[in-house]
């Protein structure tokens, strides 16, 4: 189905509360593959877990670390991230803005 929308008028929602602080998203993008404009606060983290289907990580804006499979790497505007289903990953807002990154679910 195509769509056209603006999405400044989309309410931020908080991202997985159970295992998160301060992460909050716009889903632009929900079906098979679900792409969600994502918000971190700064010391906003999305604590270490895994999922049954895999990521890509885009960051726009801000700075902080993303940890896949033990390795901690710094992000910044312009880095990828890719998560494999059932690899360990996380992620943190080191900064004092907000960390903006697009966030893709992709199924396994």
């Amino acid at each position: 189905m195509s769509h056209l929308f603006d999405l400044s008028t989309l309410e931020w929602k908080p991202v997985r509360p159970e295992i998160t602080s301060g992460v909050f998203g716009k889903a632009m993008l929900d079906g098979g593959l679900k792409a969600v404009l994502t918000r971190v606060e700064s010391g906003g983290k999305f604590r270490m877990h895994t999922d049954k289907y895999a990521h890509l990580f885009y960051f726009l804006s801000g700075e902080g670390v993303v940890w896949v499979a033990g390795e901690k790497t710094a992000v910044r505007p312009g880095v990828v991230a890719q998560v494999d289903a059932g690899v360990e990953h996380a992620y943190e807002n080191t900064g004092r803005e907000d960390l903006v990154l697009v966030s893709l679910n992709i199924p396994a």
